[in-house]
């Protein structure tokens, strides 16, 4: 690195002049002071950073690669978080005609960006926790202004690079057999699904206003610190997406985490729903997976059933389900209901509830039953707290984002590669096809598609169960893609 010790001192020391003159000023409060100070600071950094930019695109041009060449300079405006930084660079052509940004290049600054990476990371991570415009607002404090929309495109993007990266991963785990790069080792993982629901907006009449966020929490074990309860190594993934999508892009999320070749047993906690029960059937053969009906889904459905003044008698149907008399227990429910001590209809339902979930109620194994409050503080109090409606996309997006942010898993950012559009792509294409054709003694053929072959795939659902086990690859891994 370079020696920036003697630039530091130089600069803390103008800056020092400056603020010592806002001082002189007099008749004002420390936290105004301070505040002038910041905001002046601010404005010396992006001058700063301005300058700096300047003086690598000069650097940059000037040992341009042969049949390069610059054509013009343009002005630009970044939003930052130290304010807007405005600049000027320069533009030039290859060998082909098409254009290229040495300093944009360079940095790997997305095309046509109207932000700062630095910036946009710092409004998707306020956006997942606050309204779009209070994000804003935030960054408004002490950077540049940007609107709501600004905001809400910023996670949009940064949930659509998640679901890709998320949707690849899954790819390479079920179909390929390439494990993700978990390090945490543990013979045991517990995982809690549940599903979360929030209003969608513009339906049209007679469709659905409500939309599921798949949500999965997985951990290795509990610890106590002091009078709470801490979740060891604990991973999240939520997003909208069918059960089998959700089920592979979750168990990949897992495997960032724990290692999964050497997960020997998973417990797996749900509300009883289908999709959630299918859980299991995603693990790796050789992980012994056990189901459980979350003891707190359980006890309030028994509750529903009596009145204020007679929940004595729900509590001595739960005893009796915790001391393992299931059928037992649903029968007590059953004679309670026909002499009217418990609600006719309701018990009827729970009944069913239990008798349908039977094998997963009261089953021997670790402490589960903290998927409620998860969604609670991750999903519903950013997503449903407060009157907002979300589109399908935008809410798995913010989902998306959530989960990564709690997981501490690095949200993907945006590239310049990434950002090129098809048609600017195809654009750069045609130009270099039609110089290579320039003055060639035989025309080269255009491509017509993209050119990209997919991998071959092969679905084993449907199949014998011996056709697939006899199919897992990668330390029992059986890929069941469907």
């Amino acid at each position: 690195m370079h020696d920036t010790a003697a630039p530091w001192a130089e600069a803390s020391s103008l800056l020092a002049s400056s603020f010592y003159e806002i001082l002189n000023e007099g008749g004002m409060s420390f936290e105004e002071f301070e505040s002038r100070s910041i905001a002046y600071g601010h404005a010396a950094i992006a001058d700063a950073i301005s300058m700096a930019l300047e003086r690598k695109d000069a650097s940059l041009c000037a040992g341009l690669p042969d049949g390069c060449k610059v054509h013009d300079m343009r002005p630009k405006t970044l939003a930052s978080e130290v304010g807007d930084l405005r600049f000027s660079y320069r533009r030039a052509r290859d060998a082909y005609g098409n254009t290229v940004v040495p300093l944009a290049d360079f940095l790997d600054l997305p095309w046509c960006s109207r932000i700062t990476p630095g910036a946009r990371s710092f409004l998707v991570d306020a956006g997942a926790d606050v309204s779009y415009q209070k994000a804003a607002n935030l960054m408004a404090r002490r950077g540049s202004r940007v609107s709501a929309t600004t905001v809400m495109n910023s996670l949009r993007v940064a949930g659509a690079l998640c679901a890709e990266e998320d949707a690849g991963l899954a790819e390479d785990l079920f179909v390929n057999g390439v494990t993700p790069p978990g390090e945490v080792v543990s013979e045991q993982v517990l995982v809690e699904a549940d599903g979360t629901w929030v209003s969608l907006q513009g339906v049209a009449d007679g469709e659905p206003d409500r939309i599921e966020i798949k949500a999965l929490v997985a951990y290795g074990s509990k610890e106590e610190v002091g009078k709470k309860v801490r979740r060891v190594d604990c991973v999240h993934h939520g997003c909208v997406a069918s059960p089998d999508s959700f089920w592979t892009q979750g168990i990949a999320a897992i495997g960032t985490r724990f290692d999964l070749s050497k997960v020997k047993v998973c417990h797996m906690g749900t509300d009883g729903e289908g999709w959630c029960e299918r859980g299991t059937e995603f693990f790796p053969a050789k992980v012994r997976s056990t189901g459980h009906l979350d003891p707190f889904h359980v006890n309030r459905a028994v509750l529903s059933c009596f009145d204020a003044d007679s929940r004595q008698g729900a509590w001595h149907v739960l005893d009796v389900l915790n001391d393992g008399d299931k059928e037992e227990a649903c029968r007590l429910l059953e004679a309670m209901r026909d002499m009217g001590i418990a609600r006719e209809k309701r018990s009827t339902e729970v009944i069913g509830y239990l008798r349908n979930n039977i094998d997963l109620i009261a089953v021997e194994g670790p402490s589960l039953g903290t998927m409620e409050s998860e969604n609670q503080h991750l999903y519903g109090a950013r997503m449903d707290s407060v009157p907002c409606a979300w589109s399908r996309s935008g809410a798995s997006a913010m989902a998306r984002v959530i989960s990564r942010k709690h997981s501490k898993r690095e949200v993907p950012r945006m590239t310049r590669v990434r950002s090129l559009t098809p048609k600017r792509a195809k654009q750069r294409e045609r130009k270099i096809l039609a110089a290579l054709n320039t003055g060639s003694t035989g025309k080269l053929v255009e491509s017509v598609g993209s050119g990209y072959l997919p991998p071959h795939h092969a679905s084993f659902v449907g199949m014998s169960a011996d056709v697939r086990y006899a199919a897992g690859i990668d330390k029992g891994m059986i890929p069941v893609w469907g």
